[in-house]
């Protein structure tokens, strides 16, 4: 039994959600304040075997009680005594191949039958838990799961607290293992039994003076006591109750382990323990855990050995993004009106490798904006002109949820922007002009998607623009920095290259009061880009280029970029200024 459909009305932060979980691992991703840890909590409250759950007016959406909330969970993969008519057979829906809901059951090759769970609460504040379909709505004939089946369907669910569970405790996974509530509650009544028995035995010396003074006060004022009086255990008083008795080890509780122990554990007692038959959420996975622990517990998760057939977890960490498949991430969009939308990340625009992101820029998918680079070279100078705004008093690139990606190339880049922007991200592409990428059609199918795209001038690489847009002061120290980087011969040969040999420099000084010159410029620029040669696929490389490193990048954006950058020709200031726009754009 498993979860086909997730339907959410008015709910806390979520004005709308339609969502489409699959089996196995679903894992929620995306920026902060999606919604994706709200999605696990309505799963829950629809599923909760307690029918007694108090909400409040922040349950509503906005906070308007006016609006009913309204969470539909919808099983499918029905076990057989959930079908018959003798349960809730009269209550199933049809979930269609399309993924789409009928209120009649469909024949075996349209779909299967499936059960809606809704729960409903209004102003009241009181909540409404129905098997839900429209045929059955308009005829007024409501029930309810039994008890015993809301056991049966309740989730496992793994939060930061995860000690209980090691403690034989009300809904503790160690009591589930003890054959429910009432198996703990015969431990604990033995308990107190060894508990009395052994301290009556060890006790008796330790309180043998007070006892004998309690018999001398009772026989002054003539009250006869029993004469074999002793000192024991009123386990009432000491409230040895549920969660007293916890697993120890070397007489040291469990409990006390590391959360990130503690939760390794728990989920594998709750697996083990076969809490649920339906589903298993875990929020924030990668709490308290090192990577290749993160590693482990999702290879565990995945295991098709596991007695639930489905997982929802969420994660903010790129080590679980990069674990996973890419089908396993479901993209969490939050819209200004409170519309959210789920999307599955493998979603493939032009020839693109979906799964290739998630493991090169697992932390792209955890920002609300992204500018998609063309390279390590672009990436580095727009994080150090971060730091130049911010000197001036701009908002950061991190305030407005603003990330950098490094696209790794010109024929990468714009596929990623394509792609992203289907996830539902908010994307920018900054590319040089120097190279058109190889699918000739891609920028203009990303400029009818409204994806913003920055270029320098037509035939420039970002390393022209810097030698042949900026001002000679800004030139000069950025030849000073490539001669830092490559030294004296290095910079000669970049220079003479392709030069007669009475046209030659010989000295760097001689370079140096010649930068005003295009010639050298022109050299220069085209030395920084680096030599292209053949891989061992045939295709053009890149190497020792001088600049293309974030960190060398940063540099020249904070000391040579930033500080000149309103002396500046007029095509570098208005690609600037435009990227600065955009950013200032974000939310």
């Amino acid at each position: 039994m498993r979860i086909g459909l997730v339907q959410i009305e008015n709910f806390r932060g979520i004005k709308s959600l339609h969502w489409e979980p699959q089996a196995g691992v679903n894992c929620l991703i995306g920026p902060g304040d999606s919604g994706k840890t709200t999605i696990l909590d309505a799963v829950e409250l629809v599923l909760s075997s307690r029918h007694t759950i108090a909400f409040s007016d922040l349950d509503f959406f906005g906070g308007g009680h006016k609006h009913t909330i309204a969470i539909t969970v919808t099983l499918v993969d029905l076990p057989d005594e959930f079908i018959s008519n003798q349960y809730y057979g009269l209550y199933l829906r049809g979930f269609l191949n399309d993924h789409t809901l009928v209120d009649e059951p469909p024949l075996p090759e349209d779909g299967q039958p499936a059960l809606s769970i809704r729960l409903t609460v209004d102003e009241s504040l009181e909540g409404k838990w129905i098997l839900f379909n429209d045929r059955v709505a308009a005829e007024h004939k409501e029930t309810s799961l039994s008890f015993a089946d809301r056991l049966k369907v309740a989730p496992a669910r793994l939060g930061i607290y995860a000690d209980r569970h090691l403690s034989w405790g009300r809904y503790s996974t160690l009591t589930k293992l003890s054959e429910g509530n009432a198996g703990t509650k015969d431990v604990l009544a033995q308990v107190g039994r060894l508990a009395r028995g052994h301290f009556k035995a060890e006790a008796a010396g330790l309180f043998q003076k007070s006892l004998e003074d309690v018999t001398l006060a009772a026989n002054k004022v003539g009250m006869a006591l029993p004469a074999n009086l002793s000192a024991g255990l009123d386990v009432s008083n000491l409230s040895i109750g549920s969660g007293s008795i916890a697993i120890h080890g070397d007489d040291i509780p469990l409990r006390v382990m590391g959360l990130g122990s503690s939760r390794l554990l728990v989920a594998a007692l709750q697996d083990h323990s076969r809490v649920s038959a339906c589903l298993t959420i875990i929020d924030e996975v990668e709490h308290g855990l090192e990577p290749y622990r993160i590693s482990r517990l999702l290879k565990h998760l995945k295991s098709k050995d596991r007695a639930s057939p489905q997982v929802f977890i969420t994660s903010h960490s790129p080590v679980v993004i990069r674990e996973l498949k890419v089908g396993d991430l479901h993209v969490v969009r939050r819209a200004a009106d409170g519309k959210v939308k789920v999307t599955v990340a493998n979603q493939q625009f032009a020839r693109r490798d979906p799964q290739a992101p998630p493991r090169s820029m697992p932390e792209a998918y955890l920002a609300p904006s992204i500018l998609f680079c063309e390279g390590k070279t672009e990436v580095g100078l727009i994080r150090g002109m971060d730091d130049v705004w911010c000197a001036q008093r701009m908002d950061s690139l991190a305030l407005k949820g603003v990330a950098l990606a490094d696209g790794g190339g010109v024929d990468n880049a714009p596929a990623l922007a394509g792609q992203f922007h289907m996830l539902g991200y908010d994307v920018g592409l900054l590319i040089d002009s120097d190279k058109e990428p190889d699918d000739a059609e891609i920028l203009e199918k990303l400029k009818a998607k409204g994806i913003p795209i920055f270029r320098w001038r037509v035939g420039y690489a970002t390393e022209d623009m810097l030698f042949h847009d900026l001002p000679l002061k800004a030139v000069e120290t950025l030849f000073d920095y490539a001669l830092e980087i490559v030294g004296d011969q290095s910079l000669l040969a970049a220079v003479n290259k392709g030069q007669t040999p009475n046209d030659q420099f010989t000295t760097i000084d001689e370079v140096r009061a010649k930068l005003a010159e295009k010639a050298v410029l022109d050299a220069l620029a085209a030395r920084a880009k680096g030599k292209k040669r053949k891989n061992k696929d045939g295709d053009d490389t890149i190497h020792e280029a001088w600049f293309k490193d974030m960190d060398k990048a940063d540099r020249i954006a904070r000391d040579v970029l930033g500080p000149h950058l309103a002396q500046a020709k007029d095509e570098l200031k208005t690609t600037m200024s435009a990227i600065r726009a955009w950013v200032d754009d974000r939310s």
